[in-house]
């Protein structure tokens, strides 16, 4: 590189970020290994076909969804969110600008090893930096992954690029192991939490770079990677979104997307608030046996309804709204990863998905794009509560059944 070349502040070193065009960037891509960029395994999938774990288990049990997650790639992610799934372009290795053909400079990522915690600005992964894992980080490392149980020649001197979706089928093919050993098992599969994998990008491949990495990551909206405190083995796995989060919604197939998007947007649901289960069925250190979906729903019905009137201002409040409360609850295999949180929120049953929902609860709020209508006030002196009626047009989900109202 001479002295015309550009700097790494506007040249190759840079990491190059989801749709960016830029092939002289470093990638960081969820569901692919490599220096400086992560991948989720789902992301050489189409993400608005392939739901999620947590999302599947959502179509199964429509009123009591499981949540998991799609992150940034099922392996980076990716996303976990597994994927909701999705570490997409999101970290890499740095580069020199002493020559042309000068390797790699080692950095954070290079220097790596298992346990590691690597944080970096938001949208610029080329940059990482070690830090305490009680710190603020985006990057758990799990493990190297050895090249020798690939191709020889597709990681040679010579060799070529393998490509975005090499990489994101060799992070779907090893980390999951790698990863698996990490964590001893315990990665909740529908958790907020997913496998990654972070790997050169074409610049810095043609420099020599052919480090990999596995690791883990929380996956956030449009599949970056969120900042998180913690190890992941140490920590309760569960989705807990803060009362008042709007999750999205794919239009076309009615699922919910697993990403949080502004009120206003289009949304499928909107959370109430979490519930430790840790209190009446032991804590993740407590060795209890997971609690039967029964008996969490037996449990959950009673508060979830009350915590859905105190977040609207009251049941009547609730009722106008004509949605359904409804709450998730926890696999087995979650149980077992250490996870103890559920979300309650707020919905309404629409041809075997939800109905698409625009505004906050609290306030206006468009169910399918027409305002709801409220029920009836009740005869002076009834026993039960009016039933909730849904709105014109909306057809009753076979599949599903409310939970209760209060």
């Amino acid at each position: 590189m001479n002295d015309d070349d550009p700097t790494p502040d506007d040249a190759d070193d840079w990491v190059r970020l989801p749709g960016d065009d830029d092939t002289d960037r470093v990638d960081v891509v969820d569901d692919s290994p490599g220096e400086g960029r992560s991948t989720g395994a789902d992301d050489h999938q189409d993400e608005a076909t392939k739901p999620s774990g947590w999302l599947t288990t959502m179509l199964a049990h429509p009123t009591r969804v499981v949540l998991s997650a799609v992150v940034i790639g099922a392996i980076v992610a990716g996303g976990i969110a597994l994927a909701l799934g999705v570490f997409n372009d999101s970290g890499s290795v740095g580069g020199t600008d002493i020559g042309e053909n000068e390797r790699i400079a080692q950095n954070a990522f290079t220097k790596s090893v298992t346990g590691d915690c690597l944080d970096w600005p938001a949208g610029d992964p080329g940059n990482p930096s070690k830090v305490g894992c009680d710190q603020k980080h985006r990057f758990e490392v799990a493990g190297p992954l050895d090249t020798a149980v690939l191709p020889g020649s597709e990681f040679g001197e010579s060799a070529v690029w393998p490509g975005t979706e090499r990489f994101a089928a060799i992070r779907d093919e090893q980390c999951p192991v790698i990863v698996d050993q990490y964590l001893d098992g315990r990665l909740d599969p529908q958790g907020r939490f997913s496998v990654g994998m972070m790997y050169p990008s074409q610049v810095q491949w043609d420099k020599g770079a052919r480090e990999l990495r596995c690791g883990v990551q929380q996956t956030g909206k449009d599949g970056a990677p969120e900042q998180f405190v913690g190890r992941v083995a140490d920590q309760d796995q569960s989705f807990q979104w803060p009362a008042g989060t709007c999750i999205g919604i794919d239009r076309a197939t009615k699922k919910p997307t697993g990403t949080t998007v502004n009120c206003t947007e289009a949304h499928a649901f909107q959370t109430t608030g979490t519930v430790s289960l840790a209190p009446r069925f032991g804590d993740r250190l407590s060795g209890k046996p997971w609690p039967a979906a029964q008996q969490q729903n037996d449990y959950l019905q009673s508060i979830c309804p009350v915590q859905a009137n105190r977040f609207l201002g009251g049941k009547n409040k609730l009722d106008a709204t004509t949605l359904n409360v409804q709450w998730s609850v926890l696999s087995e295999p979650s149980w077992l990863a250490g996870s103890r949180t559920v979300v309650c929120y707020l919905g309404l049953p629409d041809g075997g998905g939800f109905a698409t929902l625009v505004g906050d609860a609290r306030s206006t709020l468009l169910i399918n794009g027409k305002l709801p209508v409220p029920p009836p006030a009740a005869p002076p002196g009834r026993a039960l509560p009016t039933p909730v009626p849904l709105p014109p047009g909306v057809e009753p989900n076979p599949i599903e059944t409310p939970a209760p109202a209060g």
